[in-house]
């Protein structure tokens, strides 16, 4: 059977965060975990690759070689469900419960090193294979919660891979019916 050229990817997916601190990745079963699962998103996700490329140009000004000098690899989401344990990951803030008042309190006070995320996207497919995706980030360029009127608030993170791990920026990985 030969994959279907014509196939069309629709629908949201799963997203999982954790803070990260390995060598390698763990394997699915131990990210895909409700622990980690950040609960509903809105507005979807996105995936975006970014190279910087340097032409190399010769004596008649026509480019010889081309080759990538930097990469980047950034994943943005909006997160609906309110959960300052998964807020606390997106910063350097400290999250701290007060039990007697019964309150939890998110703390920014300025400076520190940015949380390495394991950012894991799960989607879905028509015939329930699924397509992963995959990095090591920081939430570098922050979040953003607008509390406006009778709308719901939504924290929308952007997450910018780092190389936490040799050679690996991120992946993408695709469940697919073997070929007879």
């Amino acid at each position: 059977m030969a994959k279907d050229v014509n196939e069309i990817v629709m629908g949201a997916g799963e997203l999982y965060l954790q803070e990260f601190s390995g060598d390698t990745i763990p394997d699915h079963a131990t990210i895909e975990t409700d622990v980690n699962n950040v609960g509903h998103t809105s507005g979807g996700a996105s995936f975006e690759y970014k190279p910087e490329k340097y032409d190399v140009i010769n004596s008649y000004g026509n480019a010889v070689k081309s080759v990538i000098t930097k990469e980047e690899c950034t994943f943005k989401s909006g997160i609906l469900t309110w959960d300052l344990e998964k807020i606390k990951l997106l910063s350097t803030a400290e999250l701290t419960t007060d039990s007697t008042k019964n309150l939890k309190k998110l703390t920014f006070k300025g400076g520190g090193s940015l949380k390495n995320i394991l950012v894991r996207f799960v989607h879905t497919k028509d015939d329930g294979k699924k397509i992963r995706l995959t990095m090591i980030a920081t939430a570098g360029n922050g979040f953003t919660m607008d509390f406006s009127g009778e709308k719901e608030t939504v924290v929308d993170a952007e997450l910018t891979a780092i190389q936490y791990i040799k050679n690996f920026l991120a992946e993408i990985e695709e469940e697919v019916t073997p070929v007879i």
